[in-house]
């Protein structure tokens, strides 16, 4: 990413204790401001954007997952990318960052060139510019045995817009299946709700209210054939904010 520095905002305790650290990650092109505690972590939102935010798991003084729940559950800041990190890799710690919304988990101690690494690629497949494709075709969404079918709002290579009014919750894991124009081979999809995006979100953004799916797992040659459709429909719209 280029231009102006990535704003991270961090609530630690010790992670970032000295300037000379502050300035290696401006070096890589992120300003780092560091936080104690969830009050100075409100203020810090209040009193300037944040791009990422960074939690650390291990800091006694605060309750990092219920942090990050907070904030994927306030439509305010639903879309902000927050990664967790952790000294420990047991399956539950990590398997306790995804269930509480985590965009990232990261396990430390991690070297800061690959750390920053991390976090740019998680920033690219948040706000990159994909082509965006209105797609007026209906999915087949299961959850937890539960199979619905539902209007595709739009869609692209990486993730799927579709009209609900059922309550999936974010971080939940689905499964897709949707056929493109002229192709009866239907593409078979998981993918993980990323944005649950209400009435009031969607006001005057031409955007329906529903579920933001991001994609994560193709079946056979779904993926294949879904960039190639993307690439050939392009219509250059704008950044998919409601589900990357």
């Amino acid at each position: 990413m280029n231009g102006p520095s990535i704003k991270m905002l961090l609530i630690d305790d010790k992670m970032l204790t000295s300037e000379l650290d502050k300035a290696g990650y401006r070096s890589m092109g992120f300003s780092v401001k560091q936080v104690s505690n969830f009050a100075e972590a409100q203020e810090a939102f209040n009193e300037d954007s944040v791009d990422i935010l960074v939690i650390n798991m291990d800091y006694a003084k605060i309750d990092a997952p219920t942090i990050c729940q907070h904030y994927k559950s306030d439509t305010k800041t639903s879309s902000l990318p927050v990664v967790l990190t952790s000294v420990q890799s047991s399956a539950s710690v990590k398997k306790l960052a995804i269930e509480s919304g985590a965009d990232l988990f990261v396990e430390q101690p991690l070297p800061r060139q690959y750390f920053i690494e991390k976090l740019k690629k998680l920033l690219d497949k948040v706000t990159r510019d994909n082509n965006r494709i209105d797609f007026q075709e209906q999915a087949t969404l299961t959850w937890e045995d539960q199979t619905y079918v539902l209007p595709i709002a739009d869609i692209s290579s990486s993730g799927i817009l579709v009209s609900t009014h059922e309550n999936i919750p974010g971080s939940e894991v689905v499964e897709l299946s949707f056929c493109l124009p002229g192709n009866k081979k239907p593409l078979k999809i998981g993918g993980r709700v990323v944005r649950r995006i209400e009435p009031s979100d969607s006001t005057g953004s031409g955007r329906p209210s529903g579920l933001g799916i991001r994609f994560e797992t193709f079946v056979g040659d779904s993926e294949d054939r879904l960039e190639k459709y993307i690439a050939n429909t392009s219509d250059h719209d704008q950044k998919l904010i409601y589900y990357l």
